[in-house]
């Protein structure tokens, strides 16, 4: 094997260690909401401004090198906000952002 393809093999490795060893916390991403999107979840419960919302959903998927955390919010208008991010190297990059999300399709209304 030459040099330049020891050398990249070793940053290959380097850097998967070091994505495995920095994937964020759920702490880490309450932070997150509280900083990117204005709310503060203790718990299942979140403010929003004025307004108080509930979790609905949460899911956190911890894969080898990247976490991935969805949370569904409710506000007391019944109206529900989806938001997900991606974590990697300690930090959250937004991935999906729906604040009138809906899990399903009302077909009463056709």
């Amino acid at each position: 094997m030459s040099k330049k393809r020891k050398r990249y093999l070793t940053a290959i490795i380097i850097l998967i260690i070091i994505m495995s060893l920095s994937k964020p916390s759920p702490d880490t991403f309450n932070k997150w909401l509280a900083s990117k999107y204005d709310r503060e979840c203790v718990g299942d419960e979140c403010v929003h401004g004025n307004s108080k919302e509930i979790v609905v959903h949460r899911d956190v998927d911890n894969y080898i090198l990247i976490n991935k955390m969805v949370v569904i919010l409710e506000d007391e208008k019944e109206r529900r906000t989806l938001i997900v991010g991606i974590g990697v190297f300690g930090m959250f990059i937004p991935f999906a952002y729906n604040p009138v999300y809906s899990p399903f399709v009302d077909i009463s209304k056709y």
